[in-house]
């Protein structure tokens, strides 16, 4: 893993200083424990995509293999700091585990909600329960979950982790942005596309957020263009990119078709699209959906290729890359997929 540049320091995000837990009385450096990720240009992949060059950010280095351990950290720690008694969010797995590994490291109690619909793969589970977390089933969708779970946090006195909520959008958008400034950090400069799995559209925004202040700083001469991947069964930032719409429009919830490999991804509702859109707008970015095929063969070229075990979801960001281009042609330009996901299975 690289080492932390004095540059990436100067531009760590602002709620960064929020995530460093107390253990037993002793501060904890965050990135003792999350971040400095995978970074690995792929030569295969990129012929096979027909671009010039591509590179990889592996999120699934993280501890519970997934993005969401940047956020969850940081979270956990300020309701540690807020004196929560508990903290809770709704989940469909990825961020349930997370952030029950991050509230076992900052000593507080963590509640799960999660629809009782979902089918919860058996090591996120598996996950929540060794650190500690209680897991509450709660009927109807995700969305659905955030709402009760917000209810409880509110009649309870927990910690309200959950997206969309203020407070939590600002700090999760701060903690994603230190995924743009690793890539600045390996590179020494900016790609030209950044393609990210969108569900609740936090990641995508996130790293906009940070190539935004790396670009105020004038640190890069321009932002990336950000390309918004997710499952063609229901991602209402896809959708409303690709009705040229610049306000988030919902989906219906008869329009959502999960699979157990769109799940991360489906959404009649994303909580932070908004931000997410604007992102894709003023970056001259695009969006595009992913076929459920497409990205089980780019899960399996990965794990070929690079010997990166990705789930499915996480490698839309291929699958568009490569239905977006003519092998033929070689495309010009830099281009960083994001994975945000190990596959455990």
């Amino acid at each position: 893993m690289a080492k932390e540049s004095s540059e990436e320091g100067k531009h760590k995000p602002d709620g960064a200083a929020d995530a460093t837990p107390k253990r037993n009385g002793i501060k904890i450096k965050w990135r003792d424990f999350v971040g400095s990720t995978t970074f690995v240009e792929s030569r295969n992949l990129a012929r096979y995509s027909g671009v010039e060059r591509l590179f990889l950010k592996f999120e699934g280095n993280n501890p519970t293999g997934t993005q969401k351990d940047r956020i969850a950290l940081a979270l956990a720690s300020m309701a540690k700091s807020q004196g929560a008694t508990a903290i809770a969010t709704a989940s469909c797995g990825n961020f349930g585990a997370a952030l029950a590994w991050a509230a076992r490291l900052c000593e507080l109690p963590a509640h799960i909600y999660i629809p009782s619909s979902y089918h919860l793969p058996e090591d996120r589970v598996k996950r929540m329960t060794d650190a500690g977390a209680q897991i509450h089933y709660e009927e109807g969708q995700y969305e659905d979950v955030v709402v009760r779970s917000s209810e409880i946090c509110k009649e309870k006195g927990y910690f309200n982790a959950n997206p969309g909520v203020d407070g939590v959008r600002e700090v999760s958008l701060e903690g994603y942005a230190e995924i743009a400034y690793e890539i600045y950090r390996d590179m020494r400069r900016a790609p030209d596309y950044v393609l990210c799995p969108v569900g609740n559209g936090t990641t995508l925004a996130g790293i906009y957020h940070g190539f935004k202040k790396l670009f105020e700083a004038r640190k890069i001469d321009e932002v990336p263009r950000m390309v918004a991947t997710s499952t063609r069964r229901g991602n209402p930032i896809v959708k409303s990119f690709l009705l040229k719409s610049r306000t988030m429009l919902d989906l219906d919830r008869s329009e959502i078709k999960e699979t157990k490999f769109n799940e991360p991804l489906t959404n009649w509702h994303s909580f932070d699209g908004q931000e997410a859109l604007d992102a894709l707008y003023a970056s001259q970015g695009f969006a595009d959906y992913a076929s459920d095929t497409r990205m089980q063969e780019f899960s399996r070229l990965l794990r070929e290729e690079e010997g990166l075990n990705v789930l499915p979801a996480s490698a839309s960001t291929l699958a568009v890359l490569h239905d977006l281009t003519d092998t033929r042609v070689t495309v010009k330009g830099t281009f960083v997929a994001i994975l945000t996901g190990r596959d455990f299975t």
